[in-house]
């Protein structure tokens, strides 16, 4: 039995009523909140599951049955602490009374398997993006090898698009891709794999720079999220064009300002840059920003209907008098 489906046990024995949501492969998150309450996320909807009926021990037995098997439960009676686990392509957080106010809370995002993840054409299908969107999309990361990041809040699909624009690369290229959970899945050729893993040594940091050993044409970071930005601001100034990363940010400016915090964040203890130096290298590492958005629709009582939309791709031309220089596209 795999390490997942291990996961899945633990969660489908504590969480019975739950059982046929974790098997659907259909549904991309199911939330449990204080109390009990139950809302899953199946193609693109947000359903209320009005039959949960779930308890305050049974939702707890669930969270402190994975904080053991995962290994990061760091007392077994803490009772106002949390678990945050990456099961191959299950990422899981949850939270303990009286953390979490009202009751215990459990999240699990379930990202879609190989085979299933929709191409830079489904999206234009599906109005994520317009077909001038794509096009402009795949001759600046695919053919002129620009540094994409795609930038948004959570659940926007940011991942989902960066997926579909690695769909493009050509083959012969080396690409590799570093994440915290099997997030991408570009079914590429000439792919490399790798995942970190905080508990063992194995960090986001440490990861990337193995990758600039490891002859890469393209370099794909799951999310820049903290210590690894430094690297990948390197990364994309030495020669690895055609990189892409994601990065939480509420719009396509607002992500190079995230990167500058991350990136100071991230400087080694020895060294020390200015902001006009760290504006800098980001404005020519960084080409290209493109913005995705989640908004929300009611379609009945019980249900409501996410919809994903990229809001703005705009092409980084440097920095001028301290101040980015950008050209909106489409």
């Amino acid at each position: 039995m795999s390490v997942k489906q291990t996961a899945l046990g633990i969660l489908k024995e504590s969480l019975r009523p739950l059982q046929e949501h974790f098997e659907d492969v259909a549904v991309t998150e199911v939330m449990v909140n204080p109390g009990g309450s139950v809302f899953i996320e199946r193609a693109g909807k947000m359903i209320f599951i009005e039959d949960a009926d779930l308890s305050d021990g049974e939702i707890r037995d669930a969270i402190t049955s994975l904080g053991k098997f995962v290994g990061s439960w760091p007392q077994p009676d803490t009772k106002d602490t949390f678990i945050s686990a990456t099961i191959e392509n299950l990422r899981i957080a949850g939270a303990l009374d009286p953390a979490s106010h009202g009751g215990p809370s459990l999240c699990i995002r379930k990202h879609q398997q190989s085979g299933t993840r929709p191409t830079l054409e489904q999206l234009v299908e599906r109005n994520m993006l317009t077909e001038d969107q794509a096009k402009v999309l795949v001759s600046e990361f695919v053919e002129s090898k620009r540094n994409v990041m795609v930038g948004g809040p959570t659940g926007s699909g940011k991942t989902t698009l960066a997926n579909a624009l690695c769909m493009k690369i050509h083959p012969f290229e080396r690409v590799i891709s570093v994440e915290d959970s099997l997030e991408l899945e570009p079914n590429l050729k000439h792919h490399v794999r790798l995942l970190t893993n905080p508990n063992k040594g194995v960090t986001a940091a440490l990861t990337v720079q193995h990758t600039l050993r490891a002859r890469p044409d393209r370099l794909i970071l799951g999310e820049t999220r903290g210590h690894e930005t430094f690297d990948l601001i390197r990364a994309f100034n030495s020669g690895h064009d055609g990189s892409l990363s994601t990065i939480h940010a509420s719009s396509g400016e607002d992500m190079l300002y995230a990167t500058e915090m991350l990136f100071q964040m991230s400087l080694p203890a020895d060294a020390s840059l200015s902001p006009e130096a760290v504006r800098g290298f980001i404005g020519r590492g960084i080409h290209l920003c493109v913005h995705v958005t989640r908004t929300v629709r009611q379609e009945s009582p019980n249900e409501y209907v996410y919809v994903r939309k990229v809001n703005e791709i705009i092409r980084v031309k440097g920095v001028k008098n301290g101040e980015y220089v950008l050209e909106p596209l489409c």
